[in-house]
């Protein structure tokens, strides 16, 4: 253990001992003792608006209760607004319908959370804090009716790690696309976010009746075996077997293990041609990660900053180790990431404690890159913050080093961050200062740009306007920023406004002005601006359409950017999506080309039940890239296109879950490849 961890347990300790003192009780929060069924059941409201910030123009009765082994809740829905029900499959698309959600935090506001949504045809998603990809089985049905729908909901109370806990924080949510509205049980005026468990309800007597919150969680062996049939120029035909493992040592601690991972993971399609300076980020889909990475990265406040672990970085490794877990204020993880020449180490402590009068949060981590020839990379770091529940303001502070074979000098292997917040729920206020050294690239880390130090400024402000009002909301915000190197000269600078308006028919409109000027790999200070609008009809549902335009000086030209894109229903199990992405860069710097890059893409989405959904994708690429800060211009025209399928199968218990590929929709060109992919999940459920 480094030095900045042994030092951060003796701090964590100290804060923990002093919190006790600070925290209040929360007399003003609603509590409620839950009935065992059928004999009983509890009857709740939601009867605030949280977005709007006034009591609900709908309220919602909700009947809670529980059996030996599962807690149960109705919601009874009264809307007359349109329903949005467009989402047939279980998963993440339920949120942009309207939806009812269970949000439960066993352990108050620290340790981990969870949410399960369902829309009103009963489709389902869920999140936890300690997995990205929490997949338990749980139930929801549900009945339209006219003006409403009825969703019932049963959580097994075994798929919660309560750490043997009676009374859990809660909180009941029903969410409506038409009249933009987030209606809640627990409301408190000095909440900045619905989803802040300090603010939660609590619900009392929780498996008073059984024993299942009090044993510890089943272990879960995730085996997978994989077929791929591809022609000699891709490598060949081959199959393998591996699988990931998750072990509960305490009832909320666990070890994790990898062994002979799959890295054939088709994921959705990420291409973009997004005007940018900047490298951009992707999605973790591996196993282990999803798990492993999730404690990793905690800041009280972190605007633009590098993100210090990111795992995309992590080449292909042979096995991995991990512990991870909470308790009390404490959230801890480890893991090691054993390659072939290569081993990705990392560790991170958390300590947090919130309660309805202050928030105060510490971090420390490390990770640790070791690669054959006496390669090193190495970057320790802490992260603070103090906030001031009643008057919103609070006060951060990030800070990293960096060591190894690439950093030569230490001054300049250092990112540090710090400044000021004001939140609440409709205004946020920052004011910063960040430096990142001219050598600050950890091997394992995502960082935009280097070499910069100077002030931020960024605002927002939500306007919510009366439950009959022709707009729902305005919604402004601007930035601003200017950065020098470290030799005085300007880096970065940044200057933007954009104004938001959201109407009652779900038209929105967005008006954007941003100035942006790099100074780029060839050590030349150039814009990269992207003013102009949006139009949208649907934007936040599953099924938006908009246009948007984006231009200005751009590089050593001008840049001028539409995208186009629609997604409709075909029918109630078929949408078709449709987007074309065009940019056109002008210029008449000697050895640039001007030119117009095409992305044109298609898919077909057909949700067939719950379980099953399948995807045809088509995607065509072509004309030259656009300029980038980090990177020489590449004016070489393109012509790509890629043809991909996939069908997706999770069995209503869990245990079974299947992938039938063909192609990768990441590649730039088709991939002659059929995948089977088989999953076996033995005791507990994904993601669990």
């Amino acid at each position: 253990m480094t030095t900045l961890l042994r030092s951060a347990v003796i701090l964590a300790a100290a804060l923990a001992v002093a919190s006790r003192a600070a925290s209040a009780a929360d007399a003003d929060l609603p509590a409620l003792a839950v009935p065992v069924a059928p004999a009983a059941a509890a009857n709740i409201v939601l009867g605030s608006d949280f977005t709007n910030r006034r009591p609900a123009d709908e309220p919602t009765a909700v009947r809670i209760s529980q059996e030996a082994d599962a807690i149960d809740v109705v919601f009874d829905v009264t809307q007359r607004e349109p329903i949005e029900a467009a989402t047939v499959t279980n998963g993440s698309g339920v949120t942009s319908d309207d939806y009812v959600e269970v949000a439960l935090s066993p352990n108050g506001p620290q340790g981990f959370q969870y949410a399960f949504y369902a829309n009103p045809r009963g489709a389902r998603y869920q999140t936890s804090s300690e997995n990205s990809a929490y997949t338990p089985p749980w139930g929801a049905n549900a009945t339209l009716r006219d003006g409403g729908y009825t969703v019932t909901i049963r959580i097994p109370t075994a798929i919660i790690r309560s750490g043997g806990r009676t009374a859990w924080r809660a909180q009941f949510v029903r969410s409506t696309v038409h009249a933009n509205a987030l209606d809640v049980w627990s409301f408190d005026p000095h909440a900045a976010s619905v989803s802040d468990a300090t603010f939660f309800g609590t619900l009392s007597g929780i498996g008073a009746q059984a024993s299942a919150t009090t044993a510890r969680p089943r272990a879960r062996a995730q085996i997978y075996g994989l077929d791929e049939t591809t022609t000699a120029a891709q490598g060949g035909s081959t199959a393998r077997i591996g699988g990931d493992l998750a072990l509960p040592v305490a009832p909320t601690i666990s070890v994790l293990a990898s062994l002979h991972p799959d890295f054939s993971n088709v994921e959705t399609d990420q291409q973009t041609i997004s005007p940018t300076a900047f490298p951009r980020s992707f999605t973790e889909v591996r196993p282990f990660f999803t798990q492993a990475a999730q404690p990793f990265n905690a800041t009280s406040s972190c605007v633009n900053c590098p993100q210090l672990l990111y795992t995309p970085a992590i080449p292909t490794y042979r096995d991995a180790y991990a512990l991870e877990g909470t308790q009390g204020p404490l959230t801890f993880a480890a893991f090691d990431a054993v390659g072939t020449g290569r081993d990705d180490s990392a560790e991170t402590l958390d300590y947090g404690t919130s309660n309805p009068h202050q928030a105060v949060g510490f971090n420390v981590q490390n990770v640790t890159v070791n690669e054959s020839g006496g390669i090193r990379d190495q970057v320790s770091s802490l992260a603070s913050g103090f906030t001031n529940q009643h008057s919103h303001f609070g006060a951060y502070f990030n800070y990293g080093s960096e060591s190894g074979s690439a950093v030569s000098s230490a001054s300049q292997g250092t990112y540090a961050q710090g400044g000021f917040v004001y939140a609440t729920a409709t205004t946020t206020g920052l004011l910063s200062w960040m430096h990142v050294g001219s050598q600050f690239a950890p091997f394992d880390a995502f960082v935009s740009q280097n070499d910069i130090d100077g002030p931020q400024l960024y605002f927002s402000k939500t306007l919510p306007f009366g439950a009959g009002a022709v707009l729902h909301d305005l919604v402004l915000s601007s930035y601003d920023s200017e950065f020098k190197n470290h030799a005085g000269a300007p880096a970065q600078d940044n200057a933007g406004f954009q104004l938001n308006a959201d109407f009652r028919n779900l038209v929105t409109v967005h008006g954007i002005y941003s100035e942006t000027a790099v100074r780029t790999f060839a050590n030349e200070f150039l814009p990269f601006d992207g003013n102009g609008f949006l139009v949208g009809y649907k934007y936040s549902s599953a099924t938006p359409s908009d246009i948007q335009y984006t231009g200005g000086p751009y590089y050593h030209g001008q840049l001028d950017a539409w995208t186009y894109l629609s997604t409709v229903p075909l029918t109630q199990h078929v949408r078709l999506s449709l987007e074309a992405d065009r940019n056109s860069y002008f210029t008449h710097y000697i050895g640039e080309a001007s030119g117009t890059q095409w992305l044109e893409r298609a898919t077909l989405d057909f949700q067939l039940n719950r379980e099953t959904e399948f995807d045809l994708g088509a995607r065509r690429l072509i004309g030259p890239n656009l300029p980038v800060s980090f990177a020489p211009p590449n004016f070489t025209p393109l012509g790509a296109g890629n043809v991909s399928a996939a069908l997706h199968y999770l069995s209503r218990s869990g245990r079974n879950e299947m992938y039938l590929v063909y192609g990768d929709p990441n590649s730039l060109i088709t991939t002659p490849a059929f995948f089977v992919k088989y999953i076996l999940y033995v005791g507990a459920p994904k993601g669990t």
